[in-house]
């Protein structure tokens, strides 16, 4: 048991950033209770609430690496029953980070009142005392899904670190956002049904967790190895400029493909909601700019084995990178013009949005050309602080009365601070360390 608590303290204790952001996020969550069971309901309570759920679990975000971490490494062998252990502190983990939103749903019900008489009234009528506990359950159970997929999605990301964990990561956030947005349109969710699916995912995931040793073992016996070879001479070859080749820009109709297909499935279930769409096509365009956060370390052999400076090199990087988003970004376009148009969006929400997803990516695209010394502290504010802004901006453009002005000025702001990031990425680039961008010491800083 102590190491399963020393697990979960980690998760959440394990880095300096994710230390902040857990005590800033149950800092918030404490106020957001006290007012919600002293003072009346209001919007600020709703975004204390928000801003306090958003802090909290990315003061988590360290449990989907490390868990994919200690799962292939060699101590999870030597710990006595340690994959059942890991596994528990993964699931703990979960329901901390799903809890709070259950206690803050149970105590709106408390609103201006105290505790202690709220607590006295629903004790005296046995129905109100139902209902008040069905939806605290309801509240916990589905907070307790959205948390498992969006660890899936982080873990899929974060240990692969290539296209294919990008393509799971993002049909895992397809089902994250649309799944929900049909169960609320169609008035479908039910606490019995959202205990069957955390029923179904923790056993189906639990079992191939705890049984995949033994599996990889009997594979390896079979000598199913002898076939990897085969399977590579009919991969298909990639060909392209050296930095394309290098930094994994060569092809973007990879992640193309991998964006038009969750987007086609979700058609079917989601189309018809201008806000959902919305949130997934700004998460797209920051993905497609997201994997310039390799870019410092690749590009070592790059520098190693040309004639460049490195002023030089990050206008070819940029260049680069830029060839590969626009295909991308392109594409997202298209799609959002397309879906609106089928969908009846408005002019005004097509005109407002456009311009979100490019912000989107050029955002998203410099910061990660910011990361030469591994992601640190300023960065990880920023990253969160854009996602933040992109989503409060989308916000604004679904709504039903579009206040141009204010999605200009928002627009406008995130445009002037997509310079300032270009302007400290080329600064850093000219200062680069290229003994603190080797992989090695990436991912030392990642896991740190």
């Amino acid at each position: 048991m102590k190491a399963v608590a020393r697990l979960v303290y980690s998760y959440f204790m394990g880095a300096p950033v994710t230390r902040a952001f857990t005590i800033v996020g149950l800092v918030l969550l404490a106020i957001d209770f006290y007012m919600l069971t002293a003072l009346p309901q209001s919007g600020g309570t709703l975004w204390a609430a928000i801003l306090g759920l958003i802090a909290f679990f990315t003061g988590s975000s360290l449990m989907p690496v490390m868990f994919g971490r200690l799962a292939r490494s060699h101590s999870i062998r030597v710990l006595p029953h340690g994959r059942i252990k890991l596994l528990a502190s993964a699931f703990i983990t979960t329901v901390l980070v799903a809890l709070p939103a259950g206690i803050l749903s149970l105590a709106a019900f408390t609103s201006g009142v105290s505790v202690s008489k709220s607590l006295l009234v629903l004790a005296e009528d046995p129905k109100i005392l139902a209902f008040v506990l069905q939806a605290t359950e309801l509240t916990f159970t589905s907070s307790f899904l959205l948390v498992c997929w969006l660890y899936l999605a982080m873990w899929f990301i974060t240990s692969e670190r290539n296209l294919a964990g990008f393509i799971k990561g993002l049909l895992v956030v397809m089902v994250a956002i649309f799944a929900p947005a049909r169960e609320i349109r169609d008035l479908s969710v039910s606490l019995v049904w959202n205990l069957q699916q955390i029923a179904a995912i923790w056993i189906v995931f639990g079992a191939g967790f705890l049984l995949w040793p033994r599996y990889r073992a009997a594979i390896a016996r079979r000598g199913r190895s002898r076939f990897a070879s085969f399977g590579n001479k009919l991969g298909p070859g990639i060909s392209g400029r050296e930095f394309d080749l290098l930094l994994g820009t060569a092809n973007p109709w990879l992640l193309i493909a991998a964006q038009v297909c969750p987007i086609v499935i979700a058609t079917r279930i989601g189309y018809d909601t201008p806000s959902v769409w919305l949130y997934y096509l700004t998460i797209f365009s920051t993905v497609a700019g997201a994997i310039a956060g390799q870019a410092a370390e690749r590009s070592r052999a790059l520098w190693l084995r040309g004639d460049w400076s490195r002023d030089a090199l990050f206008t070819q990087v940029e260049r680069a990178f830029w060839r590969h988003n626009s295909y991308v970004l392109g594409s997202l376009l298209l799609l959002m013009v397309g879906i609106g148009s089928y969908a009846g969006f408005s002019v005004t929400m097509l005109a407002a949005g456009l311009p979100l997803l490019v912000l989107g990516t050029v955002l998203s695209t410099y910061l990660g050309l910011m990361i030469t010394r591994g992601l640190r502290t300023l960065e990880a504010l920023l990253g969160v602080g854009v996602m933040l802004s992109l989503m409060a901006v989308s916000v604004l453009v679904a709504s039903e009365r579009v206040d141009l002005v204010a999605v200009i000025t928002l627009e406008v702001c995130l445009a002037v601070l997509a310079v300032v990031l270009r302007s400290v990425a080329r600064r850093r680039w000219t200062q680069i360390d290229w003994m603190a961008c080797r992989r090695d010491r990436a991912l030392s800083a990642r896991g740190a």
